[in-house]
């Protein structure tokens, strides 16, 4: 039997403190780990928190690189812990704007094993963020996982790719909204069954004046089946341990990767003119 065991982080941020979100971030996944999770996810933007209207052009100075001090602190504690952790920063990979809104996979002797950057961008997040069109996907020790990051959620495509490229579990760091809260199950759902894959998303809780993210981490496996969700209103740790036998069972019953016509699909790549 292939098993996994994953840890969801639900931070309860400060919005612009990022020396308490990282302690806190730290001492959650410190948690976690005690608890037995091998591969440990933090929400979107966690060491920021997410209010980009609030941030403006501050955000730019929030910002970090792969050196510095977020991804090295957390190197260290991979390292010592023997964990995998990913870590969603705004990562400033360019000397100059834009910046990437990323998750960094982070592997269990403390080395960066790569980065994959939000691909569909929600609302002002176009005006600090570049996309790179990359959906990577990673070998552990554990199995294949890949990463996508919250309004990536919105689209199915993503989770198909990384599925088509061999993800078991794919991770998903998020900051959604309250607004949203009737399809966040559902999409999160639908993406696990139609892809037999299981979905692991970590979601921010942070209560602003104008702004609610509003938690609800959860984990979803290939049935579509959630797992484990946290409904409590504040931060919390998900530990669950996942059978990826269970993908393969699935699959042989419900094929649907296997059963795809992609000759059929080419209107997916046309661009469409919005009308809104």
């Amino acid at each position: 039997m292939r098993q996994v065991t994953i840890g969801l982080i639900q931070l309860e941020t400060k919005l612009g403190d990022k020396e308490y979100n990282l302690a806190l971030a730290q001492e959650k996944v410190r948690e976690a780990a005690a608890q037995g999770a091998k591969i440990i996810c933090l929400p979107e933007l966690f060491v920021t928190g997410y209010n980009l209207g609030v941030f403006g052009d501050k955000l730019y100075d929030m910002a970090e690189g792969l050196s510095g001090p977020t991804i090295t602190a957390l190197r260290a504690q991979a390292k010592e812990l023997g964990v995998y952790i990913i870590a969603p920063i705004a990562l400033q990979v360019y000397t100059t704007r834009p910046l990437n809104n990323a998750a960094v996979l982070i592997n269990d002797e403390g080395e960066v094993q790569g980065v994959y950057s939000k691909n569909h961008l929600f609302g002002g997040e176009c005006d600090y963020f570049t996309r790179t069109g990359e959906y990577p996907v990673f070998e552990t020790k554990y199995g294949r996982i890949g990463m996508m990051i919250c309004a990536d959620n919105n689209h199915p495509e993503p989770a198909r790719i990384l599925a088509l490229k061999g993800a078991e579990v794919v991770f998903m760091p998020a900051a959604w909204r309250v607004q949203e809260a009737d399809i966040w199950p559902l999409l999160i759902r639908c993406h696990a069954l139609e892809n037999n894959v299981f979905l692991a998303v970590a979601n921010m809780y942070c209560k602003m004046d104008d702004l609610f993210l509003f938690g609800h981490s959860m984990v979803a496996g290939p049935r579509g089946e959630v797992l484990e969700e946290l409904t409590q209103e504040a931060g919390g740790v998900i530990v669950q341990t996942l059978d990826l036998d269970e993908i393969a069972q699935r699959r042989a019953t419900m094929p649907s990767l296997k059963d795809r016509h992609p000759e059929d699909y080419g209107v997916f790549c046309a661009p469409v003119k919005a009308e809104y």
